[in-house]
């Protein structure tokens, strides 16, 4: 839903995969055996100005910072064929 306007109109658009860290925290509980711990759940500011939430991968909690840059890629789900953006430290 838009946050302006309150439409449930949707728009598909290409991405760059690439942000900055808005926000995050540590998640320990509780705990689901479909998630390994601890969660790094953030909020992310793309580049085009879409800010999402979802999970950090491939950094150790201690080296997370506010207005790190980030980019996008792909966790398997459990559906055949089917993976979610996370993020990771920019290279």
């Amino acid at each position: 839903m838009c946050p302006h306007c309150h439409s449930l109109e949707v728009e598909a658009a290409e991405l760059s995969g690439r942000g900055t860290l808005y926000s995050y925290a540590v998640l320990h509980h509780p705990q689901h055996p479909a998630f390994d711990y601890p969660v790094l759940a953030a909020l992310v500011d793309l580049d085009e100005g879409i800010r999402l939430v979802t999970n950090l991968v491939d950094v150790d909690p201690a080296g997370i910072e506010i207005g790190m840059r980030v980019e996008a890629t792909f966790a398997p789900t459990t559906a055949e064929e089917r993976a979610v953006p996370v993020f990771r430290p920019a290279s």
